[in-house]
Order: C-alpha cells, then sequence, then structure tokens
C-alpha cells in the first residue's frame, strides 16, 4: 500500500497500476478472456465438425432451455432473472458456468440471508406517523401509494416538514460536503456507485483518515463493479489501513 500526499490529496493507488494488465487481470478481464476462448471454442465445432452441426446447435439449444427453465423457477428478483437470461442465451456455457460459479458463492449467499433477518428484525423500529401519511394521501394519492409501499418492503418512512439544500453545480455540493465531514463527532458513513482516485476522492480520504484517527467510526461502501475499472480489488484493504471500515 502506498500513500502519496499532495497537499491534503491522498491516494492509495500507486501510479500505472490502472493500466493494462488491471484491466487484463481484473475479473472483468477474467470473464471477457473466457468469453472469447469459448467463442473460438464454438467456432471450432463449427468448422472441424461441420458434418455434427445440427447436434451442436441442437445440444446448445437443448442446454439453454433447461438453464432457462431453471432461473425462471428460481427466487431471484425478476430484474437479476432477465440479466441472467440475456447472458444465458446467447452464450450457454459460459453464462451457465458462470452462473453456477456465482450462485455457489456460500458467503455471498450467507451475508445475503444475514442482512434479510436483520432487516426483519429492526423494520418496525422507525414508525411512520399515521398523521403525516394522511397528509400525504390527501395531497397526492398516487404518490402516497407508491410510499406505502416502500415503507412496508423496505422500512422508508415519509416525513414532512423537511429541509433540503440545491446545489446547482458539484464544486458546491464538494465544499459543502467536505464542512459536513470536518464536523463530525461520531461516525461516517458513506455510500457510492463509483469511486475513483483523483482531486475529489484524494480530498475526502484526507478528512476521512484524520477523522478515523482522531476516534470518529468511519465507513465506506461501494458498488462492487469499480474493480472492474476504476479500483484494484484490495482496495477495502488498503482503506481499512488507513483507519476506514
Amino acid at each position: 500500500m502506498m500513500e502519496e500526499q499532495e497537499g491534503t490529496i491522498i491516494h492509495l493507488i500507486k501510479n500505472g497500476k490502472k493500466g493494462f494488465f488491471h484491466a487484463l487481470f481484473s475479473r472483468f478481464g477474467i470473464i471477457l478472456i473466457l468469453m472469447l476462448v469459448q467463442a473460438f471454442f464454438l467456432f471450432g465445432l463449427l468448422r472441424w465438425f461441420a458434418d455434427l452441426l445440427p447436434h451442436i446447435l441442437g445440444g446448445s439449444v437443448f442446454i439453454s432451455i433447461l438453464i432457462v427453465l431453471y432461473i425462471i423457477n428460481t427466487d431471484l428478483d425478476p430484474t437479476a432473472k432477465l440479466t441472467w437470461l440475456i447472458l444465458i442465451m446467447p452464450f450457454p456455457i459460459f453464462g451457465g458456468l458462470l452462473y453456477l460459479y456465482t450462485r455457489s458463492e456460500l458467503g455471498h449467499r450467507v451475508l445475503r440471508k444475514r442482512t434479510n433477518d436483520l432487516n426483519k428484525m429492526t423494520q418496525d423500529e422507525i414508525k411512520q406517523s399515521a398523521e403525516v401519511m394522511n397528509h400525504f394521501m390527501e395531497e397526492a394519492p398516487g404518490p402516497a401509494s407508491l410510499a406505502k409501499y416502500i415503507k412496508s418492503s423496505g422500512c422508508f418512512p415519509v416525513y414532512e416538514n423537511t429541509r433540503v439544500t440545491y446545489f446547482p453545480l458539484g464544486e458546491n455540493l464538494f465544499e459543502e460536503m467536505i464542512k459536513q465531514l470536518e464536523q463530525a463527532k461520531e461516525y461516517i458513513f458513506m455510500e457510492y456507485f463509483i469511486i475513483d482516485e483523483g482531486f475529489m476522492w484524494g480530498k475526502i480520504l484526507e478528512v476521512l483518515e484524520r477523522k478515523a484517527h482522531e476516534g470518529v467510526d468511519v465507513r465506506v461502501m461501494y458498488d462492487g463493479t469499480c474493480e472492474f475499472s476504476t479500483l484494484p480489488r484490495d482496495y477495502p484493504k488498503r482503506l481499512r489501513k488507513v483507519g476506514i471500515k
């Protein structure tokens, strides 16, 4: 792990570590290579065993149908089912093996079950004000019905008389974000889809590391697909080394 200081900017990735070889040996690179291998394998079968082409195509279609029927009858949410079907139908062999691999990740399944159990245990801890919901139903019945569904499925109640600050530019938001982070006394929880090292994240890292050393509970969550393009696989370990969970 390397920590470079540029004034108040921190980098946890060495320069040049996000180039060709990082992409090649990342999960995304391995998946791409496996897809190319399958394409080459299928092309070879079609060329070398041209006489058996009907059998090969028939077998591929049969495998696709079996996997598709299996996925349709699983307990996956509709979005996940559609994603897998789009992948498996054109690439039955690779898609099927990838599906089996991802579904066999025992640690992930256990963690997801634990998260769901915790959500069920705490879903009644945050109460929905009946008065607020009644006001909402009177003013906007359609959105209020959607809000009821969100509350029942995800424990997100509706509030009224709240305050929102609009930032017309990202620079204004960033300036206020740094001020709020500097004021934290007990905890800082941050969640993002995409994180990449640069001026903005480097400045935030500097504040987070300093706050962690002051005893503030600092935690960061980001989408795992960042590993495909912006961050190395061991980035969580690098964050932990500077006190960020």
